[in-house]
């Protein structure tokens, strides 16, 4: 099996309350992911572009691990201060979150399939546009879905919070804990093993 390693620390020469602007917003671009899987103490936005990649957000004081294998984007808190990041996506298929992760979308996030798995304290605003959505909510998770799906997916335990005021599905269905939206196509499942390391450090 090969692998290549890539290793990028982003460092900055100034006090954390005075960060130039080129050091934060910085776009460290990755080649495309379809799934993206989070941990730790980070707070994560999720944009849609048409091209991939993560920047810090302008008010970030923490650091996080970045690693893409396949089409997975694996991000790990590695400070105490929380990390904050701008994941810029295309078509995203999964997101899982655990741990005290916070995650958003800014603006919509249009895509036809859409998986979210959500453990421990985890919490996520999604404002999605699908055709088939399926969530579920672990342990003391919370999930605020705004959007439409033509049909929602639904695998929930007792203890977490699903908020749905801003959210119209035409039909929802509870979901086995395992259950599987159709299977990726060929041309999307991942071409190489290759995996990529980004060490983004302040």
């Amino acid at each position: 099996m090969a692998f290549a390693t890539i290793l990028l620390l982003l460092t900055a020469t100034a006090p954390a309350s005075v960060h130039t602007i080129a050091n934060l917003l910085k776009l460290h671009k990755i080649s495309s992911f379809r799934k993206i899987s989070l941990k730790g103490n980070i707070e994560v936005v999720l944009v849609q572009s048409s091209t991939t990649g993560v920047s810090y957000a302008d008010d970030n004081e923490g650091s996080a691990d970045v690693t893409k294998e396949g089409e997975i984007l694996h991000i790990t808190g590695t400070s105490k201060e929380p990390c904050k990041l701008v994941v810029y996506v295309n078509d995203l298929f999964r997101i899982v979150a655990e741990e005290n992760t916070v995650v958003r979308t800014r603006g919509m996030l249009s895509t036809k399939f859409l998986q979210i798995v959500l453990k421990g304290n985890a919490n996520a605003d999604i404002r999605a546009k699908t055709q088939s959505l399926y969530t579920a909510i672990y342990d003391t998770s919370a999930l605020h879905l705004r959007g439409y799906t033509d049909v929602h997916f639904l695998f929930m335990e007792k203890k977490p919070t699903l908020t749905t005021g801003d959210f119209i599905a035409l039909r929802t269905q509870e979901a086995l804990e395992n259950y599987t939206l159709p299977a990726l196509s060929g041309k999307d499942r991942p071409e190489t093993n290759l995996v990529s390391r980004l060490s983004l450090v302040l």
